[in-house]
């Protein structure tokens, strides 16, 4: 067991450092196609860019989301935010990337930060789920650029204004937002009807 133990983990270090080497070489050929021209000759945009890669940002994204879940396992918040920026800009494109980034800031950081910190003030707690809530909230409205005709990012905002903030009016608004689009789930309009109706419902309490 112990010769296994040796031969294993210099294995998974050198495949690990391969597949990066891989990478750099893509993130390299990325670079040389950026003053690159359209068919009419204009200079592209980043978005552009982005699709022209193709599977180059696809494999970059997946080598990043690979490092950003080995550097979660550890908990190490700075390289993870890094990567999840990294991941976005490598592969804007997939939602998935953008829904499970947010999902770490809204709610992982803030649980590993009042765990470490058990003893400190409910209210800095708080304030501490607000901030990862909101920070999730603003890497959603940049992936807006790329899924604004889809109701999934709305659908995420909802929930952590819901969940993550408690803010019932912002996530009304944002299952709202994603109820008119065309691939908007059926429950989206139930559950913003439900928090319409309970605001009406307490408005006129309180006149």
């Amino acid at each position: 067991m112990r010769c296994w133990r040796v031969r294993f983990f210099p294995a998974v270090k050198f495949r690990r450092y391969t597949i990066g080497l891989g990478v750099l070489a893509l993130l390299a050929g990325g670079a040389a196609l950026h003053p690159m021209t359209g068919a009419a000759g204009r200079l592209m945009s980043g978005s552009e860019r982005s699709t022209l890669l193709g599977g180059y940002g696809t494999i970059i994204a997946d080598y990043l989301w690979l490092e950003t879940n080995l550097a979660w396992e550890i908990r190490d918040v700075t390289k993870v935010r890094q990567l999840i920026d990294l991941t976005m800009k490598s592969d804007p494109q997939t939602a998935y990337y953008w829904l499970n980034g947010a999902r770490i800031l809204a709610y992982d950081f803030p649980a590993w930060r009042c765990e470490a910190a058990s003893l400190a003030p409910l209210a800095v707690q708080a304030n501490w789920r607000m901030t990862g809530a909101n920070e999730a909230l603003l890497l959603l409205e940049r992936g807006q650029r790329w899924h604004h005709k889809s109701a999934v990012l709305h659908l995420e905002m909802a929930n952590i204004c819901l969940y993550g903030l408690g803010d019932r009016h912002r996530a009304a608004e944002y299952y709202r937002l994603a109820s008119e689009q065309g691939d908007a789930p059926e429950y989206a309009v139930r559950i913003y009807t439900r928090l319409h109706d309970e605001e009406v419902a307490g408005m006129l309490l309180t006149r």
